[in-house]
């Protein structure tokens, strides 16, 4: 190539990886990665080694946000090779910050610790301010996932310091990202909430709210959703849905989590589907959280059991030795609350070789909740793990039979110091089960039971709140308010009505249909079975027939089965 146009053809190169920047901030990843690889073409590593590095780093970040989580590690290692060797300079701690922020994302802590701590020396010796506030960045990440978060904060307000002294605007947003999880693991959630406002805020401020911005803005989103302020998390849900913006997964997660959790199931899983669509490899112990719960309180066991199964391989995948407890301690609860419902459905029907295949499939689990009880990881002292593991317990007592209204309040108390009411009112929920389950006075069932039905009545709460009224129309228990019989079809006049039934007679009815003794159905509504032996007569006799058969005939023909 003619020495003349070397200038031409490296101003070039610059063009094309700062239009691949521009690109990306406006979320359009494709056409960055285009930009980028363009650049690399014109680049020859034996002949300029450092700015190819740079280039396979800047490539790097831009598959990460795209979700080729092994392409982006591959141009990382490809970039650290070409600066192997070489003197100290802002190029080789950029490299290697960004290289051990992608590794931290993949969960392989260990090995981002290292790259990190040698980014800020680097970024020390030669003056590199921006490098240096990029590997605090991620140190203070390293630091967050070892069980250290008050170093973590500390790191992370310092590299925010720098980022701001130096222009550095992802990095500036890179830090709302490492103190927001932080605080949030600490159980200062409302702190949490307030940190990632001032980030989108900040991030709208310096033009990057659809780049790394828009991940701070779903932290918002998911802090509104935990403390309870629906409205507001739905508003902004939907805002950024408007946008095209890079965290797309982020935004259909929390909405879809949401929508679930308000009883409307039909556009809750479209979003639940679309996150699992845009979903990063690195995400998947999120990514089948959503598809879990709406399957839960749908009641479709079979759907619930392919998504948990995704998510515990996923777990066991990423974090073999279970210390990363603020990844995977969510899935145990969930696995066990799915076998605790699967159980429950097979001893009511009398199958008891479903009851022991749902345990058995718990049993690793439970297994896992016994060894960091023995050997607590240095996370399980966080308070949002600390109140997942306590729900993983208290859904085993479930599981094996016994619900333990100790382990339920236990574990309610642990949501209410965090300020989670969902979570709560859900413990508070089984809390009151259990009570009744165990011959506690109904009145203090009552009392429980009314604080958690206050709870869902004021988020709009659907499924929960439904399940609260069902469990206080078996209990004879008093919520303090007339129930909408809009969100509980039970309210309305029983078809067993004409035929003389009492609505406690049409409960009754309505398992004896499902084959349920006597024992079972005084289980199943807190009453004696002598008094279920009495209501059955009842029926029988109202009914004018001679059997459990006959009488189980009719509550089919009328649907009774079926509420």
């Amino acid at each position: 190539m003619p020495e003349s146009t070397q200038p031409a053809e490296l101003d070039q190169v610059d063009l094309l990886a700062r239009a691949a920047e521009a690109a990306a901030f406006t979320g359009a990843i494709p056409r960055a990665l285009g930009l980028v690889e363009d650049a690399l073409a014109k680049v020859d590593p034996a002949v300029e080694p450092v700015r190819a590095a740079v280039l396979l780093a800047r490539l790097g970040n831009h598959l990460w946000v795209g979700a080729d989580e092994g392409g982006a590690l591959a141009a990382f290692e490809r970039a650290e090779r070409l600066l192997a060797g070489k003197p100290p300079s802002p190029e080789r701690a950029r490299v290697l910050a960004a290289h051990a922020y992608a590794l931290l994302l993949s969960l392989r802590t260990e090995e981002a610790r290292p790259r990190c701590e040698e980014a800020i020396m680097v970024a020390r010796v030669v003056g590199a301010r921006a490098e240096e506030a990029r590997g605090l960045r991620v140190l203070a990440g390293c630091l967050g996932n070892l069980g250290d978060e008050d170093q973590s904060i500390a790191l992370g307000l310092e590299a925010r310091r720098i980022a701001e002294e130096v222009g550095d605007a992802e990095t500036v947003m890179g830090t709302y990202m490492v103190v927001n999880y932080a605080l949030g693991m600490l159980g200062r959630e409302r702190a949490a909430l307030e940190d990632a406002q001032q980030g989108y805020q900040r991030a709208r401020e310096l033009g990057v709210e659809h780049a790394m911005g828009s991940y701070v803005a779903v932290n918002v989103v998911s802090s509104l959703l935990g403390l309870g302020r629906w409205p507001e998390c739905e508003r902004l849900a939907r805002e950024l849905l408007a946008g095209d913006t890079w965290d797309g997964f982020g935004r259909h997660r929390a909405l879809g989590l949401l929508l679930t959790r308000r009883g409307e199931f039909a556009e809750a899983r479209k979003h639940v589907e679309l996150a699992r669509r845009l979903s990063p490899s690195f995400f998947g112990g999120f990514t089948w959280w959503g598809p879990t719960e709406l399957a839960l309180w749908e009641g479709r066991h079979e759907e619930a059991g392919a998504a948990v199964a995704e998510g515990l391989r996923w777990c066991a995948a990423r974090d073999p030795d279970g210390t990363l407890l603020h990844r995977t301690s969510r899935w145990y609860a969930l696995a066990l609350r799915l076998e605790a419902d699967r159980a429950e459905r097979a001893a009511a029907r009398r199958a008891p070789e479903e009851v022991a295949a749902a345990r058995r499939r718990a049993a690793p689990v439970a297994t896992t909740l016994d060894r960091l009880a023995a050997a607590p990881s240095p996370q399980s002292r966080y308070p949002w793990v600390a109140s997942q593991l306590l729900l993983a317990r208290a859904e085993q007592s479930r599981l094996e039979g016994r619900s333990d209204a100790e382990w339920w309040q236990a574990a309610a108390k642990a949501w209410e110091r965090l300020e989670y009411p969902f979570e709560a009112a859900y413990a508070r929920f089984r809390e009151a089960e259990a009570l009744l389950a165990g011959g506690a006075s109904r009145q203090q069932a009552e009392i429980v039971l009314r604080a958690a039905h206050q709870t869902t009545v004021a988020l709009g709460a659907g499924p929960l709140r439904r399940e609260i009224e069902l469990l206080a129309q078996r209990g004879r228990l008093h919520l303090g308010e007339p129930i909408d019989t809009t969100a509980s079809p039970e309210a309305l006049p029983s078809p067993a009505a004409p035929l003389g039934l009492t609505r406690r007679e049409a409960e009754v009815l309505a398992l004896v249909a499902e084959g349920r003794t006597n024992r079972q159905i005084g289980q199943a509504l807190f009453i004696t079975p002598k008094t279920a032996s009495v209501h059955v007569s009842r029926i029988l006799a109202k009914l004018g027939v001679a059997s459990r058969g006959e009488a189980a005939a009719i509550a089919h023909r009328l649907g009774l089965d079926k509420q």
